[in-house]
């Protein structure tokens, strides 16, 4: 007579004992949460400390109406950006306390959330490029007075370079969680344990 094999259970979960993963997730989602609209809160602020910055390239002889057209792409695209991903970390931090609590709408909440998280991370992250090359070109600007074409243009591939670079590593830093979540609920057991609750 053959014994019955038990059916697996995923590695870390103990028979009889509920599985660890809704409460490290809905943890790690709640404190990001509440990070998110920490910063959505505090974002407008550093607007004051960019002021004072264009100040003084225009006093150091950037020109006055470029300056002023950055500041007002800047201004926008700052209040815009700490809304859309305050309320996006809203969604977050209400993914993070469902799933605390086991309630089975925790997961596809969090997946709604890795959705909205990339598609508006990815549009500000792209906006923000373009609002960094127009700094950039300010700023060389000013400094390309006192340089050779040569000097200048090595200084913009420079520019170009590190401008490029920070937007891959940003928009993979980003998704990164997101993605997690998104293949993570998907997974068969999990969907299964959700069932469960």
């Amino acid at each position: 007579m053959e014994s019955a094999t038990p059916p697996p259970i995923d590695p870390g979960q103990v028979p009889g004992q509920p599985v660890k993963w809704p409460k490290i997730l809905g943890i790690i989602a709640l404190v990001l949460g509440i990070l998110g609209i920490l910063q959505s809160a505090i974002s407008p602020i550093s607007l004051y400390f960019v002021d004072t910055q264009m100040e003084l390239m225009i006093q150091h002889g950037a020109e006055e109406e470029k300056v002023t057209g950055y500041m007002k792409q800047m201004k926008s695209l700052s209040l815009v950006s700490a809304v859309s991903l305050g309320l996006v970390a809203v969604v977050l931090l209400t993914g993070g306390i469902m799933l605390l609590k086991r309630n089975p709408k925790g997961g596809i909440t969090l997946q709604v959330w890795a959705v909205l998280k990339i598609l508006a991370g990815g549009y500000f992250t792209f906006r923000s490029m373009a609002l960094t090359r127009i700094q950039m070109d300010l700023t060389m600007g000013m400094a390309g007075t006192g340089m050779g074409g040569r000097e200048a243009e090595m200084m913009q591939k420079v520019t170009d370079y590190a401008v490029y670079g920070g937007m891959i590593f940003g928009l993979l830093w980003l998704a990164a969680l997101p993605v997690f979540f998104l293949i993570w609920f998907a997974r068969e057991p999990v969907r299964q344990e959700i069932a469960k609750w």
